[in-house]
């Protein structure tokens, strides 16, 4: 018995260079679709921390996020896309309708329990929900909240407390009053060019109780009580709450317009907040929770991943891309990248780390991950909508805003084009079924 454990030990010591050696012959790309200088510094460096510890090389490739989609089409139809992906959860209907992205189920198996209830009870579950399997890993959490100049409240006299909330009235009204165009002042950072649908797309639903479509896949949002909320939110932007040219703005402008001081409120992820901690001083911001509904008294948030890592079809070395996200999603590597990032770790072990704490930058969003009454609402479907995305939805939206066509037509084309898109859906995945909204708190 000693001799023949002898004799394996020596087996296993022959083998062992033999497998660093084949490690160290494995490069893997990587393709970053939102990229910046402080992204690039991070995975970079993090790439060669990789290698020095397994032996695996990385080529960090990025394209800009605008460009992001139809670069990955091309890279996809050409069976040219690189190992691991950083991919947005709007275009998974897209991707694993064309086989261009394998299923992590027996990767992830056994490893459930290190990630927080929000990758585990929403994102796997509305994946598996919508395209029967997983197929990504978060990069980090997003919350959406709203960023309040809090040195306007102030001057104002509002009383904005995190721990009391508010509704979706008392928002605009404060919209409302920080708006003084003689100082130069505007209510709200509102967002009228690509992804302006999207914040728009939660209010309504906060009027049919985070439901977008009724289970024939008829669209829900676009009742009469769905185009007095349209109006209501798009009115922000024609009452002189936004400057004219807000028309315009995406991500960028809303946030350099909130954190220069223009605009008095913004909503948006928890992303924001690296941005307010680089460029503002504390005295001058806070966050807010989402409003809640008016309807109803729930909190409907979108809770997600800017970004999440998916395996290529295409890859030759699929173990070695897990390998990559395994040690991406290590929860050291994990919190440094969240702290650069604004955003929330994926995995449990955060230990005390103080921006997660109650008296955090991240205090805001924690609390909502924690209350009850939060609900996330249902997305726009397990179809492929990305044209929609960066066309139809935000251009409809600024027809009604140009005096173009009236609030009922405008959004009437968007649920339209949507519904026909579910009910086609359904009809071609017999035994399938439209999401319904989730808490953290269901089993």
């Amino acid at each position: 018995m000693k001799k023949r454990l002898i004799a394996l030990l020596l087996c296993l010591m022959l083998l062992l260079p033999l497998v660093i050696s084949a490690q160290e012959n494995v490069t893997l790309r990587f393709i970053d679709v939102s990229p910046s200088p402080v992204r690039q510094e991070y995975f970079e460096k993090t790439f060669a921390k990789f290698k020095e510890e397994t032996g695996i090389s990385v080529v960090y490739e990025s394209v800009p996020w605008d460009d992001a989609a139809n670069k990955l089409t091309i890279l996809g139809t050409s069976n040219q896309l690189p190992d691991v992906i950083t991919t947005w959860a709007g275009w998974l209907g897209q991707f694993t309708a064309a086989n261009w992205v394998i299923s992590l189920a027996d990767y992830i198996k056994g490893t459930e329990a290190e990630y927080t209830d929000t990758v585990t009870k929403l994102v796997w579950k509305a994946e598996n929900e919508l395209y029967g399997n997983t197929y990504t890993v978060p990069d980090g959490m997003m919350v959406k909240g709203v960023f309040v100049r809090k040195d306007w409240a102030k001057e104002e006299g509002l009383d904005l407390d995190p721990a009391k909330g508010w509704t979706y009235s008392e928002y605009f009204d404060a919209v409302r009053k920080f708006t003084n165009p003689e100082k130069n002042r505007y209510g709200t950072s509102f967002r009228g060019a690509r992804g302006a649908f999207d914040p728009l797309f939660v209010y309504l639903q906060t009027f049919t109780g985070g439901k977008a479509y009724a289970d024939d896949g008829s669209a829900l949002f676009n009742s009469d009580e769905g185009v007095k909320a349209y109006e209501t939110w798009n009115g922000l932007y024609l009452d002189g709450n936004a400057p004219k040219d807000a028309i315009n703005w995406g991500f960028i402008e809303m946030v350099d317009n909130f954190t220069g001081g223009l605009t008095g409120t913004l909503i948006n992820d928890s992303e924001v907040a690296a941005t307010c901690i680089a460029n503002m001083k504390d005295e001058q911001w806070m966050v807010m929770p989402m409003p809640a509904s008016d309807k109803d008294g729930k909190i409907y948030n979108t809770i997600n991943s800017p970004y999440a890592y998916s395996i290529s079809a295409n890859s030759k070395n699929p173990d070695a891309a897990w390998q990559l996200i395994q040690f991406l999603t290590r929860p050291d590597n994990n919190i440094e990248y969240c702290k650069l990032t604004g955003l929330i770790p994926i995995k449990k072990d955060v230990g005390d780390d103080p921006f997660y704490g109650p008296d955090g930058y991240y205090a805001t969003f924690m609390q909502q991950l924690n209350d009850p009454k939060l609900v996330v609402p249902c997305a726009f479907g397990p179809f492929s909508y990305t044209d929609m995305h960066q066309g139809m939805m935000h251009e409809e939206m600024q027809k009604y805003l140009l005096g173009q066509q009236d609030a009922k037509t405008s959004l009437g084309h968007v649920a339209e084009e949507l519904e026909k898109r579910m009910i086609k859906y359904l009809a071609e995945n017999p035994g399938s079924a439209v999401e319904q909204p989730k808490s953290l708190s269901e089993d």
